[in-house]
């Protein structure tokens, strides 16, 4: 019996949490037009507050995402039950800034499908921003968000409060990480930490890229 991307990815997220990895790099990079675009993106004011509670500096917004009306709303970062809005009153789509982050919007389009995924958002923290030590989901789960780097100032980190492992971002690498992991974030530079992240692309696509990227450093998956 041939065996599917389903078995492998399944066997990849297992293997990863028996190693205890806390990142996978992705097996290429975000695009260099993209950074630009983020930083337009910020000029023309539509970065919004994301979560609050212990974290502080912390902005977001949409470029795809969902809405409660005819499109997706840029300034909707969390959940719909961050906002007690239920799944089925709400409509998955590109938000406006498809139109200020064009080539952007083509990368998702390229490398994965669009028409299962959720949010994809730029995230910033800002200089002396701090996301206090969370954990996303009860279980361990590398597969959990993709995380990209545009800007990465020194004295930034993401990293698990264990060990203090950091993933080791540099402008334009990507990586899958496991966010089941507890883990917090800093910026203790006088700039700006631009970030992209995306949730929601369970696609045959994505688990194939998933794969390669742990085989391109670890070796074949057996089953």
């Amino acid at each position: 019996m041939a065996i599917g991307v389903n078995d492998k990815q399944k066997k990849v997220i297992e293997l990863c949490a028996e190693k205890n990895l806390f990142y996978l790099e992705f097996p290429f990079e975000f695009p260099q037009e993209s950074v630009d675009e983020v930083k337009q993106v910020y000029d023309e004011g539509y970065f919004v507050k994301h979560r609050g509670g212990d974290s502080h500096g912390w902005w977001s917004c949409a470029l795809h995402g969902w809405g409660t009306g005819k499109r997706a709303e840029y300034y909707r970062t969390m959940n719909p039950s961050g906002y007690d809005i239920k799944e089925e009153d709400v409509k998955y789509g590109w938000t406006e800034l498809e139109e200020v982050a064009p080539r952007t919007k083509e990368f998702l389009l390229d490398h994965f499908d669009c028409s299962i995924m959720r949010r994809a958002r730029f995230m910033l923290l800002e200089p002396g921003g701090e996301i206090k030590a969370h954990t996303d989901r009860k279980n361990r789960n590398i597969w959990g968000a993709i995380n990209c780097c545009m800007t990465q100032p020194k004295n930034c980190y993401l990293r698990r409060t264990d060990t203090l492992e950091p993933v080791p971002f540099k402008p334009r690498k990507i990586f899958f990480y496991d966010n089941g992991v507890e883990h917090e974030a800093a910026n203790n530079s006088k700039e700006n930490r631009f970030h992209f992240i995306i949730h929601g692309y369970t696609s045959n696509k994505t688990k194939e890229l998933f794969v390669k990227a742990y085989e391109d450093r670890y070796g074949p998956v057996e089953l």
